[in-house]
């Protein structure tokens, strides 16, 4: 693997530029948000409570709305992103993001594969990468600038 990335900021425009090439694919209405960086207005005036209680604890990397023409409201999807190997911290992390936005997806994405152990304890456990509601938060490995949804882990589901 080439690691072209000198942060992990430096990865989310290629992030950004994937999940867009994937929601025009299936012809979705979206905004993404910037979150690492801000909060914009709209995006404050939906989710002010949660960013009250986020406060100090850090922000989800990147938010996206999406809805396909038959929805009557925006779905959430928030993507968290880790340059290094996936860890538990990072899981917990991803679903405090999932739980506190009541996401519709949690993308939890890495330049490495999923750490062998960690996806061996989900096949006994799959509570690991449950939130709300029981969702679960999908790994995706960035590779070549492009997300892996199809490879995604877990397997199986709506991606969108």
């Amino acid at each position: 693997m080439v690691d072209n990335y000198k942060d992990e900021e430096a990865m989310y425009p290629d992030i950004i530029e994937s999940i867009k090439y994937y929601l025009k694919l299936y012809d979705y209405d979206f905004k993404i948000y910037e979150t690492w960086h801000e909060f914009k207005p709209d995006f404050i005036s939906r989710f002010q409570r949660e960013i009250d209680i986020l406060k100090d604890f850090g922000k989800p990397d990147i938010t996206v709305f999406y809805k396909n023409k038959n929805m009557d409201d925006y779905k959430v999807l928030i993507i968290e992103a880790k340059k290094k190997s996936i860890v538990l911290k990072d899981i917990a992390q991803a679903k405090m993001y999932g739980d506190i936005f009541n996401a519709d997806k949690v993308f939890l994405v890495s330049l490495h594969d999923l750490r062998r152990k960690i996806e061996q304890y989900y096949y006994v456990n799959k509570n690991i990468f449950k939130y709300s509601e029981g969702r679960e938060i999908k790994f995706v490995k960035l590779s070549s600038r492009n997300l892996q949804l199809q490879q995604a882990i877990p397997v199986g589901g709506e991606l969108f």
